[in-house]
């Protein structure tokens, strides 16, 4: 997501916690600009050439790309709890990998799912860790549809529902399910009119599958919140690229003031145990949500001329992404599969404070789950089917200073599943806990420290990650620039 997603380093809470791989990126960054302080979010090719560069840097280092595993378990050769070999598959050819030690640093976890570690998605219940905010939510009208203007699930004159809208009813506030935050695609656009590629218009739009969205501007509309209807940046955040120097490049991302913005709701079903083509097909309806949505407000005669004008100020940068539309190639997964460790990260980790004698890394993005469902209930007073958007959160994690030491353990697999398999993105973590660590500045680090950990262990003859010794890791990546606690320091 850092390049080929458009995202960067920009998710980071406090700006001193970043050290090691990711503060070296940043600064690539900065050369390429001339200032002196961190690039967080650079222009996505300078993001991409740094990050060959870093990879250069180390010439045993060989970079295949396009080449996922099969789709099935065949892709792992598994002897005992041992990964042996994995299988992948190009454009032309499979090709056999054979190693001591496998990293699954994807976003989806098929390698960690494959070789039979277990693995969850969705949210816990509320029970299951004692975790506050775990599990299904209370009615939140934040970034929600309006309380006293709500927007009808139904379409006109029926009881079928209306596209992007599943069928109720809401189940009981803090029961668990498999349902995932909205997945999304960042796009860099600006109102540069030099370097604007207009958005484009999906092949087969219907104007008609955005009739919630209609609705919704209405009401802001009949509600005098936009008494000429609402411009571009409520409906979505409109972001600077975080410390980019020219200041007219903007991240594109969900608005959690507003009820229909670019996260797609209820269509990232089935996508974490699907195949390649089923995922394909689940970005293509993400692709159409977004750029549909984009295409009826700045062109549908039903939205307020403000809102049509004030869209069309806005473009795609035309220097991003050339090569694929000036869209980002990357669908953002905001999260997956998780695996379940020996041990699991939860909010109690996230909030509590504590030194972790184990700690490879440190996070510092607050709880930040976005929207979960858009689902139908029924109105109060008679008001019929409406929708409802549930489970968003923004929580700080105060009890912690803001920032957390995150333990070696969340990379394992249960021991007695697999001894030389790190995960450093799926990893051990609740859904709450996820929403914080599920950010490009914590993978970096994570990913960093597996990298460390898989050296450490060969080096040290260790046949089982879960036993190398975490002194000898965190020692490395002191030497290498890590924090592994915070406030920094080499021990509790």
């Amino acid at each position: 997501m850092s390049v080929a997603g458009g995202i960067g380093l920009r998710d980071l809470g406090h700006v001193g916690s970043l050290n090691g791989t990711g503060w070296k990126w940043t600064m690539l960054n900065a050369d390429h600009y001339k200032v002196d302080y961190p690039v967080y979010q650079p222009d996505m090719y300078v993001g991409e050439a740094n990050f060959l560069k870093l990879l250069r840097e180390h010439s045993n280092i060989d970079l295949f790309l396009n080449s996922p595993l099969l789709d099935d378990a065949k892709s792992v050769i598994k002897s005992g709890t041992a990964i042996q070999a994995i299988v992948t598959a190009n454009s032309t050819d499979m090709i056999r990998w054979n190693a001591a030690i496998f990293i699954d640093a994807s976003y989806e976890g098929d390698l960690a799912r494959f070789a039979g570690a277990s693995y969850t998605y969705g949210r816990e219940s509320h029970a299951q860790f004692n975790e506050e905010l775990a599990g299904v939510r209370p009615r939140d009208w934040t970034g929600n549809f309006l309380e006293k203007y709500p927007s009808s699930a139904l379409k006109n004159g029926t009881s079928e529902l209306v596209p992007y809208v599943i069928k109720g009813p809401m189940a009981t506030v803090g029961t668990a399910d498999d349902k995932m935050m909205g997945y999304s695609y960042r796009l860099c656009i600006t109102n540069k009119v030099s370097n604007q590629a207009p958005f484009p218009k999906p092949e087969g739009y219907n104007p008609d599958d955005f009739i919630l969205l209609q609705r919704y501007i209405d009401t802001l509309v009949e509600s005098k919140k936009f008494v000429d209807g609402p411009p571009l940046h409520f409906m979505v955040d409109v972001l600077d690229y975080r410390s980019y120097p020219y200041h007219d490049k903007w991240d594109m991302c969900d608005s959690t003031g507003s009820a229909f913005t670019s996260d797609v709701i209820n269509l990232n079903r089935g996508y974490v145990t699907a195949s390649q083509t089923e995922r394909e097909k689940i970005a293509k309806d993400h692709y159409y949500y977004i750029a549909g949505m984009l295409t009826y407000l700045s062109t549908d005669p039903r939205v307020p001329a403000y809102t049509r004008r004030n869209t069309l100020s806005w473009g795609l940068c035309k220097d991003q992404w050339p090569s694929n539309g000036h869209w980002p190639p990357q669908l953002y997964v905001r999260e997956g599969l998780r695996i379940v460790g020996d041990v699991v990260f939860t909010q109690h980790d996230l909030i509590g404070g504590k030194c972790k004698s184990d700690s490879i890394a440190v996070g510092s993005w607050p709880i930040d789950v976005h929207v979960v469902q858009r689902i139908a209930v029924e109105g109060s007073d008679g008001r019929g089917t409406i929708a409802d958007n549930e489970g968003q959160i923004v929580s700080g994690i105060y009890g912690s200073g803001g920032v957390y030491d995150i333990p070696y353990s969340i990379m394992l697999p249960k021991r007695s599943q697999t001894s030389n398999l790190l995960v450093p993105v799926c990893h051990s973590a609740t859904h709450i806990a996820y929403g914080s660590l599920r950010v490009e500045p914590t993978f970096i680090q994570l990913g960093q420290a597996a990298g460390t950990a898989a050296y450490v262990a060969l080096r040290d003859k260790i046949k089982h990650v879960a036993d190398v010794d975490v002194s000898h890791i965190q020692e490395q990546l002191i030497k290498d620039d890590m924090y592994v606690h915070w406030p920094p320091k080499t021990s509790c």
